[in-house]
């Protein structure tokens, strides 16, 4: 699969310099947004919408953030961060085209 989102994409959205925290929360992303959203082409940046890019790198810059909290949320995966997100969840969401989950 292609690069289409950067470790450096997402630090230069934090204002931060590209590390292992910040290549860490990029590839979970990542990995989270190509399992949900098989409906798309992950084969270079121009074939993923820009609003999932931007969706994405907003979801990895949140789970840097979490991750590096004095509190702490170490045990958090990728989706897990995405559910404590706060206000942030619904547009991170309607960003990368995710439905909302229904109660049957």
């Amino acid at each position: 699969m292609a690069d289409w989102i950067t470790a450096a994409e997402v630090a230069d959205e934090l204002v931060v310099s590209v590390d292992d925290r910040v290549t860490d929360a990029t590839a979970a992303v990542r990995a989270a947004v190509e399992r949900r959203r098989s409906d798309l082409t992950f084969t270079s940046d121009a074939t993923v919408p820009a609003d999932v890019r931007a969706g994405a790198r907003a979801w990895a810059a949140l789970l840097y953030q979490q991750r590096t909290a004095p509190s702490g949320f170490a045990g958090y995966d990728a989706e897990t961060a995405l559910v404590d997100a706060g206000s942030r969840r619904a547009e991170i969401m309607r960003l990368l085209g995710w439905r909302r989950p229904v109660v049957a």
